[in-house]
């Protein structure tokens, strides 16, 4: 689902002669307006979800590192329906992003949003070949371990300028999940330009099925100049203000009241908002207000529940681990301990791991202790996960547990310092948690000298 324009041409016939010689870039223009639209379908055993899409982009300036800066902005909806004639059908939910990244012409990405929404933004630019002999096939690193593994396709021809590529997606999620996931990307050399994408899924855990999708790019124009800019500025706009609203949930992390962070957050969304006129990004920043509300809220909530849990004494515990050796809380006595809350079919549980396991390592010989505490009713999903994602701190059966500690979200790291005292709950995913975990055992042991 993007967009985009390319002034044709002497340059578009230069492009396509390179084509032949060289490997293909993408080729933006400041005013580009892209619009991709798509859809898709997975079919399971008793039902099935889709969802269809629109993403839109527009380049906005070109920087000095040959790079351009790209604000995109995608509307999205998910349906399901249960059944075997899927006769039950839940709720349509709708969905938008809004952010700002920078594309280079191989299609690496700079500057990207920090949550996972924004980030999805740049889904459409894909990693493109070093060279055109690149049949061996190429790979791009991903968070967290993942890849993505490309190689030119049979149908691919590059001496028309239209080169097709295979992607295919590897990681720890897919292989927890028993997953595939295959796209065919269409490229267009001469325009720059993906212009269709077809995809392909199955899972084996879980809701098990296949899917199918298809993104198609559906126009490329130039918008007026003037628009541009003022799309350029108030986008900066509010990204400065989305920067005031991440602080101010730092902020509510680390403990400060929620009407002092909320009125912080609110005030830069507000001053931000006087600047704007663009209906496209005066929705932004209404949805960010609104998003501020609950989230402040769900923060009152939790911080109020954290009260009865943070700075007191650890729940007592007594469990085994997977191999039925007994552990218990007082074990580790003298230990900063982290306890890692997860199960099977939690996917940001598993994308989490690889960053507790960097924690691990970091205090190795060191008296730290990182349990995970498994809540799977089924003994051999804990068992999978340890072993494919080759964890290397004990896995303990922890049904029940949670509740001990005020756990109601996936995953949440409860960490007790040498004394037995809960002294830190970071709750969710963040490509940060390994750093924030990291800074909290320090503080830990430096008071413990």
């Amino acid at each position: 689902m993007l967009r985009r324009v390319i002034a044709f041409g002497f340059a578009a016939v230069a492009c396509a002669a390179n084509a032949e010689e060289g490997a293909p870039r993408y080729r933006l223009q400041v005013g580009q307006e892209l619009i991709y639209e798509g859809s898709s379908q997975f079919q399971y055993e008793h039902g099935s979800h889709g969802t269809t899409d629109r993403t839109t982009l527009w380049v906005t300036r070109e920087n000095g590192d040959g790079s351009w800066h790209v604000v995109a902005h995608n509307e999205s909806a998910f349906r399901q329906s249960f059944g075997k004639d899927e006769k039950l059908s839940g709720p349509e939910h709708k969905t938008e992003a809004f952010d700002a990244f920078d594309v280079f012409p191989d299609g690496r990405i700079g500057g990207l949003p920090e949550d996972y929404r924004g980030r999805h933004l740049a889904r459409l630019f894909f990693k493109l070949p070093a060279d055109a002999a690149a049949r061996a096939g190429w790979e791009v690193e991903e968070e967290e371990g993942d890849k993505s593994v490309y190689r030119l396709a049979p149908a691919n021809d590059p001496a028309s300028g239209k080169w097709v590529f295979e992607k295919t997606e590897k990681g720890i999620m897919h292989e927890v999940y028993l997953s595939a996931s295959q796209a065919v990307i269409h490229f267009d050399a001469a325009r720059g330009l993906v212009t269709k994408v077809e995809s392909e899924s199955s899972q084996g855990y879980g809701f098990v099925g296949k899917g199918a999708g298809l993104t198609e790019l559906k126009s490329a124009t130039l918008k007026d100049s003037a628009w541009i800019a003022q799309l350029a500025q108030e986008a900066d706009a509010l990204a400065q203000a989305k920067a005031a609203v991440r602080d101010a949930y730092a902020s509510l992390e680390e403990g400060a009241k929620p009407e002092d962070a909320s009125a912080a957050a609110e005030k830069a969304l507000r001053d931000g908002r006087q600047k704007v006129k663009l209906p496209v990004v005066d929705a932004q920043f209404e949805a960010q207000l609104a998003q501020l509300t609950e989230s402040v809220k769900y923060f009152a909530e939790r911080k109020k529940e954290e009260e009865e849990v943070l700075n007191k004494a650890a729940a007592q515990w007594g469990t085994t681990d997977l191999d039925g050796k007994k552990h218990a809380l007082d074990d580790y006595r003298g230990k900063v301990i982290v306890l890692d809350f997860w199960y099977r079919g939690c996917g940001w549980c598993i994308k989490a791991m690889p960053q507790i396991k960097q924690v691990v390592d970091h205090f190795r010989d060191r008296p730290v202790a990182v349990l995970g505490m498994n809540t799977d009713r089924k003994e051999e999903d804990a068992r999978f996960v340890t072993d494919k994602v080759k964890l290397n701190y004990p896995t303990l059966k922890a049904e029940g547990l949670p509740e001990k500690y005020k756990v109601r979200g996936f995953p949440t790291l409860v960490v007790i310092d040498q004394k037995g005292v809960v002294r830190a709950l970071h709750v969710g995913y963040s490509p940060k948690l390994r750093e924030k975990v990291i800074k909290t055992i320090d503080g830990l042991l430096a008071a413990d000298r």
